[in-house]
């Protein structure tokens, strides 16, 4: 069975960060910032896309051209909190949970709305690139909810639909999940809330990363 995992508000907690990031972006570009939780909303798109939407929210008028503004100082400013070289604040038990599924046999994957520079961060830091066999990230793919990424993960593992569920934190990884046809299990430690994540298609939403875990392995007998 093949598992794909959704990076931030999944495997790391990453809101803070992207928030802060998010809002010294829209400030140096002249423009009123939004506020951390219509960051937090968004957290699952592509960046181009997260901006846009940000951009209907605002008070003021914001034209493409300051959008592609905002866009290009989140990178830098991203670029340079990865330069400090600080370990990603992995949610408990995401690792341990990670080597009980691969020690099972499982083949794990990682289908992300994260740029691929952000991706390489987190599994260099914590060492993870033995655990996936397919990355799927903004850079190669559209945004969460088109299909696109499930799909090419799909492919890369020769891994039948019926065999394969993707695990994730938002609606966005939900709706991607029912588009392609693959069974979805949102968490709910992340960053909608699980009446929204079932709404959108979760089959169920856990608690916690043990029990997630061992839902996973009983699927896979």
């Amino acid at each position: 069975m093949l598992v794909l995992f959704d990076v931030d508000g999944t495997l790391v907690d990453t809101d803070a960060q992207i928030g802060g990031i998010m809002v010294s972006a829209f400030e140096a570009a002249g423009l009123p910032p939004p506020s951390l939780a219509q960051v937090v909303e968004t957290i699952g798109l592509s960046l181009p896309e997260m901006v846009e939407h940000l951009a209907t929210q605002s008070t003021v008028t914001i034209t493409i051209d300051c959008c592609a503004k905002i866009v290009a100082g989140y990178r830098l400013r991203f670029a340079d909190a990865l330069a400090r070289k600080e370990e990603p604040p992995v949610f408990p038990n995401a690792e341990t949970t990670l080597l009980r599924l691969r020690r099972a046999g499982m083949t794990l994957g990682i289908a992300t709305g994260k740029s691929r520079l952000g991706v390489d961060y987190v599994l260099d830091a914590m060492d993870w690139r033995g655990h996936f066999q397919t990355v799927q990230c903004a850079d190669d793919n559209p945004s969460k909810p088109d299909p696109t990424m499930v799909e090419k993960a799909l492919a890369a593992t020769g891994t039948d639909r019926t065999q394969a569920v993707l695990v994730g934190d938002t609606s966005f990884d939900m709706e991607m999940a029912a588009a392609c046809g693959v069974r979805a299990i949102g968490v709910a430690w992340g960053y909608h809330r699980p009446e929204r994540l079932l709404s959108a298609g979760a089959e169920t939403v856990v608690d916690d990363f043990e029990t997630l875990g061992t839902l996973l392995l009983e699927s896979n007998r």
